[in-house]
């Protein structure tokens, strides 16, 4: 009687469900998640214009420290193409995918990993060569707080991206309609980069 039950469970119409509700529990929770993120980063470029508008001069004079000659702008465009250029790979997988090429799927998130693992280390090595730290001024505590942060995330994405990579070539998880765990990666990876573009143009162009 109880298998009788248990086969006779009614299956879930999905087709009366509201879009919220038929999304995925794993990627609603990354929506809301990013949707804190965004006030996170929103506080932090506060602080940011606040010091910039009490400030004399902006970039300051660092005292004790070779003359600043500003921030790299031309490498970190390219720095910053590099980032957004992940983003494309990475939804190129993702058509792959869903064109039932897993090759090619896999091909576009590899080549997101290496973009983004790239940047991350291009901006290591900007932090080797500009000269001031964190605690030279206010300037000094705002951008590698900004930056710092965002690099933080990359970091945090690119660990996402290669879970999703793990799976999909050791177990062949992942098939059109049944990805949520990749869905959610890269939400994760397009808002990362949308911010980069935005601190990039705030920070170092204006």
């Amino acid at each position: 009687m109880a298998s009788d039950a248990h086969a006779a469970a009614p299956a879930i119409d999905r087709a009366g469900m509201s879009p919220l509700a038929r999304m995925n529990p794993g990627v609603l929770g990354m929506a809301i998640f990013i949707g804190s993120e965004i006030m996170v980063f929103a506080a932090f470029f506060t602080a940011y214009f606040i010091a910039r508008s009490n400030a004399a001069q902006w970039p300051p004079v660092f005292e004790g420290l070779p003359e600043f000659e500003g921030l790299p702008k031309l490498i970190t465009g390219v720095n910053t193409a590099i980032l957004v250029f992940s983003s494309f790979t990475l939804w190129w997988g993702e058509k792959r995918l869903a064109a039932g090429d897993r090759q090619g799927f896999l091909r576009g998130l590899i080549m997101t990993l290496l973009l983004g693992a790239t940047f991350l280390i291009i901006q290591i090595n900007e932090y080797a060569h500009l000269g001031f730290t964190p605690q030279d001024t206010i300037f000094g505590t705002v951008f590698y707080c900004l930056t710092g942060l965002h690099g933080l995330h990359v970091l945090v994405g690119l660990l996402v991206l290669l879970f999703c990579l793990n799976r999909a070539r050791k177990q062949n998880e992942f098939r059109h309609g049944a990805a949520a765990p990749l869905v959610a990666g890269s939400i994760y990876w397009h808002f990362v980069d949308v911010v980069w573009v935005f601190l990039y143009a705030v920070v170092y162009l204006i």
